[in-house]
């Protein structure tokens, strides 16, 4: 046994400095503490790896997993770290976390063919200010994480929300990606993998792009992407809605999609919003006003937001079970006024109400989220999509399940709220999120907003907490196959392969194994 250790010891050393001399020193990191934190999500608890490498370029990456490959090293490539799927952590100790980061650079920005290509480690939030001093914007712009949420990431996992109302789930603006296989070949999908062409048809041939989206790393690691690019709008305005039923918000959320008429459509659990909001502050809620006012526009328009968020201010979380919120985007006001008159012909059985939270989300789209509720507690959503007609029936059988499990949560302090998403030519995204007091890991302290930095409270261990909620979700996740559901950031967390008809899990099995021959990348992921 001691001879092995040395062996394997010495083979890591060995390994390390190979990974040095091809990254540098200050790309491999090997302390404790950052092997914890990059090997951290939400929820999950990875094993500790031999190291966190983080290249600076594809080639970089192409000669790393030749490395992992020859010494039989597992690779879990890493973005924004935002996910909560089990989606990025080491099964075993002979693994590297590939951090991407550090492929942050904006290689080209193509007003005319209405394109933009950057690194996959660029955050979502670095690759909308830049498009903005060209008046662009990428057809799908991020998720409301974009602040720390990388392109690769969430083009990895799948993500929803800004654009979502209208282009509808990230994978729909990508046009091309540059990947390195699990050989250590590097290939462009699209047109961009034709020889002398550039990347601005995706469906040049077969869609070899759509193998590699939502794939979860699983199929090869994400170096660049090449997103399509749109004008940005004239106008943005919103609407919101207090719904008691939730089956006619549903419909109402399936009108206003059907139509494309807003780009943005989120609603939640009144209750919910009531416990985020915390309690009023008349500093926080001046600047929230600020930045609503300054995205009007112009100061007549600005002064008018302002005042009527400050006339209703957190009055409308005192009303309904449900509040729904729409972003309506124009290209001039009698556009605006069409919109909005048509979407209020949909709210059929709602209540209009101040529309602070859509105005909210577009003043200030990327906050600085944090990774627990605002009192400390530990957190962890989970979802599913449902297409119109499943959703009622899922609903009705999931308030039940909350029914059984209600005596359990009340004993162990374990709450759930639900959130949802509307989705073009998808469905609705259904989002319940738990809460329990527990103890935090490295990784909440770490990427804990300045703002709550110092002012949250701490919980001892919970693990009776903490087993009821994967017990519940596991309950859930099931209840949402017997519905029929889909999921994004499907990591190890959700059904994927099992869930498949034999001769698609095979295609995608044979897909695996030619691009990643030993299953170095992200094993495990998918069911692969």
């Amino acid at each position: 046994m001691e001879t092995l250790e040395t062996e394997n010891s010495t083979a890591n050393v060995n390994f390390l400095d190979t990974a040095t001399s091809i990254c540098g020193n200050d790309a491999v990191l090997t302390g404790e503490k950052e092997r914890r934190f990059y090997s951290e999500d939400l929820f999950f608890q990875g094993s500790l790896p031999i190291a966190v490498v983080r290249p600076k370029s594809p080639s970089e990456i192409s000669r790393m997993v030749k490395l992992c490959r020859e010494h039989c090293i597992a690779i879990y490539p890493r973005g924004g770290g935002m996910s909560y799927s089990d989606a990025f952590q080491p099964n075993g100790e002979k693994s590297v976390i590939l951090d991407t980061g550090e492929l942050n650079s904006i290689e080209d920005i193509d007003p005319l063919s209405g394109h933009v290509t950057a690194g996959a480690g660029c955050t979502w939030i670095e690759l909308d200010q830049a498009l903005a001093k060209h008046g662009l914007r990428a057809r799908f712009w991020g998720p409301m994480s974009g602040g720390t949420a990388t392109l690769g990431g969430s083009l990895s996992q799948g993500s929803v929300t800004f654009g979502s109302g209208i282009a509808g789930a990230s994978a729909n603006a990508v046009k091309s990606f540059e990947i390195v296989a699990g050989t250590g070949e590097i290939l462009h999908t699209g047109s961009d993998g034709a020889v002398g062409t550039s990347p601005h048809n995706r469906n040049y041939g077969p869609d070899l792009t759509g193998v590699f989206a939502n794939d979860a790393g699983s199929m090869g690691i994400k170096t660049a992407v090449t997103l399509e690019t749109e004008p940005r709008p004239e106008i943005v305005s919103g609407l919101s809605f207090a719904f008691d039923d939730f089956n006619a918000m549903a419909r109402m959320f399936h009108e206003v999609t059907a139509r494309r008429l807003s780009s943005e459509m989120i609603a939640m659990d009144a209750e919910v919003a009531r416990q985020n909001a915390g309690q009023p502050d008349l500093m926080s809620d001046a600047k929230a006003m600020l930045k609503i006012g300054l995205s009007a526009g112009n100061p007549i328009a600005a002064i008018g937001r302002m005042a009527s968020v400050a006339l209703g201010g957190r009055r409308f979380l005192e009303k309904a079970h449900y509040t729904a919120h729409f972003v309506v985007e124009a290209r001039d006001k009698a556009d605006l006024g069409s919109k909005v008159k048509t979407i209020r012909g949909f709210a059929k059985g709602g209540d209009e109400i101040v529309n602070t939270v859509p105005l909210m989300t577009r003043a200030d789209p990327f906050p600085s989220l944090p990774v627990t509720h605002p009192d400390g507690r530990r957190m962890l959503p989970m979802h599913g999509i449902f297409p119109t007609p499943a959703l009622a029936a899922f609903h009705r059988d999931y308030l039940d399940l909350k029914v059984r499990f209600a005596d359990q949560m009340k004993a162990t302090d374990v709450a759930v709220a639900e959130f949802f998403a509307s989705i073009a030519g998808v469905g609705l995204l259904y989002e319940p999120v738990f809460y329990w007091p527990d103890e935090r890991y490295g990784y909440h302290e770490q990427m804990t907003p300045d703002y709550l930095n110092g002012k949250l409270p701490t919980y001892p261990e919970n693990p009776q907490a903490r087993a009821l909620v994967q017990e519940i979700i596991a309950a859930i996740v099931e209840l949402m196959r017997e519905h029929g559901s889909s999921h994004f950031q499907i990591g190890r967390l959700y059904p994927c392969l099992t869930a498949k008809e034999e001769s698609s899990a095979s295609l995608l099995g044979d897909l695996k194994a030619r691009l990643d021959p030993d299953n170095i990348i992200n094993p495990g992921v998918l069911g692969l």
